[in-house]
């Protein structure tokens, strides 16, 4: 195996600032010289209400296939296939096309080490400020660009791979909402000649408890009555115990998976609603996780399966339209206790008709869930290949 030739970013790159604009000089609306302002708090959330910047320096703008580095907030990490004015947490990388292909650059960036060690270089201040000196002292793996571009290609095609299948699953979740509305929002279910219940002037009656009209037949109940909550069986652990139990099962938080445990608590299918810290989306609905096989959950989610003849797409989807505010306590801390959370009130459809929803969503369910693990497994091919790729452990022909 050949030895790798390694060069310094300087060689290769130079690197703007971005821009700080005040909140009175943002936008609310595209025109003609502004450009969508690239931020912290977008990268985050994905927020929908994006600012615009009018005229700003040429320096400031990036486009499509340029490379962003965040320097402070979420320090090293790398953005690209966005357009618009960056903020001043970034800085954009100027490369020179000639020596270094750009997908090549972007995967070098993205790999752990140097993840890890933008992380550390940024980590010598108070507040961790990767600045541009130490940024384009660090070392990458060189090749000739026919090579770079190959090894870009490999990692390009997992990375595709894993982009479809995650619009095939906002697709299928799509899917699954407009169903749910469809039937129990609307109440336009199938009735029994097959046509949409309330078009069709099936009877509804007014509920007191709900302050609206439901569907004839239908029951009112509190959300004790069709779930089961585990919350005793969640285990927290510390940052420090999960570093010394590593494995390979999920360690789920109130909002994501946190890491990989070695021991598992659950095993089945779970619903996880946020207990406190982060309870809510920008919408005002509860932060809520599907949660399938072999798990650990910590004590910031309450743990819910729907109980016998219910089922766990109708609660899921249940949960989703249920007001934070209107449940939640604490006037600094926000919680939402089991009490609160069990007392909902919720309207109990027809055995029938839970049983036919269920048809159709739970096969969605499943598609979801088999291209979820698809692309942890792709993840986990392109991270190994990574490394071996840039350090010439496995050669391109």
């Amino acid at each position: 195996m050949s030895k790798v030739k390694y060069i310094h970013l300087k060689e290769i790159c130079d690197v703007n600032q971005g821009l700080q604009i005040p909140i009175s000089k943002r936008y609310k609306n595209m025109a003609s010289n502004r450009y969508f302002y690239i931020t912290i708090q977008f990268l985050k959330d994905n927020i929908e209400d994006r600012t615009y910047i009018e005229n700003p320096p040429k320096s400031t703008i990036c486009k499509r296939d340029d490379i962003l580095i965040t320097r402070t907030g979420s320090t090293g990490k790398v953005i690209t296939n966005v357009e618009g004015c960056f903020h001043n947490n970034f800085f954009k990388i100027n490369y020179d096309k000639s020596k270094i292909y750009g997908k090549y650059l972007y995967y070098c960036l993205t790999s752990k080490e140097k993840q890890k060690e933008m992380n550390t270089r940024a980590g010598i201040t108070t507040i961790p400020d990767l600045n541009h000196f130490m940024f384009l002292d660090i070392k990458i793996p060189y090749f000739n660009l026919d090579t770079q571009k190959k090894i870009a290609s490999i990692l390009s095609t997992i990375d595709k791979k894993i982009e479809i299948n995650n619009k095939i699953n906002q697709k299928l979740e799509a899917m699954a909402k407009t169903l749910y509305d469809y039937w129990f929002i609307q109440f336009d279910f199938p009735n029994s000649e097959g046509k949409p219940y309330k078009s069709s002037g099936g009877k509804m009656v007014y509920s007191e408890e709900l302050k609206r009209e439901i569907p004839e037949g239908w029951k009112i109940g509190k959300l004790e009555d069709i779930v089961n909550i585990f919350d005793a069986k969640r285990i927290p652990l510390s940052k420090q115990e999960r570093g010394k139990r590593q494995g390979k099962y999920p360690y789920y938080g109130a909002t994501s998976i946190m890491d990989y445990i070695d021991d598992y608590i659950f095993d089945g299918d779970y619903i996880l609603l946020a207990e406190d810290g982060s309870i809510m989306d920008d919408k005002g609905f509860p932060i809520i996780q599907y949660i399938w096989g072999k798990t650990w959950v910590n004590n910031h989610a309450h743990v819910l399966s729907a109980k016998d003849k219910f089922n766990n797409e109708f609660l899921f989807q249940f949960l989703k339209m249920i007001s934070v505010v209107q449940i939640m306590t604490g006037s600094i801390q926000k919680k939402i206790n089991q009490e609160n959370l069990l007392s909902v009130n919720i309207f109990i459809p027809k055995n029938n008709l839970l049983k036919k929803f269920a048809n159709f969503s739970i096969p969605i369910r499943k598609k979801l869930i088999n291209n979820i693990e698809e692309n942890q497994k792709l993840t986990k091919l392109r991270d190994w290949l990574l490394p071996m790729l840039m350090n010439g452990q496995v050669r391109i022909k």
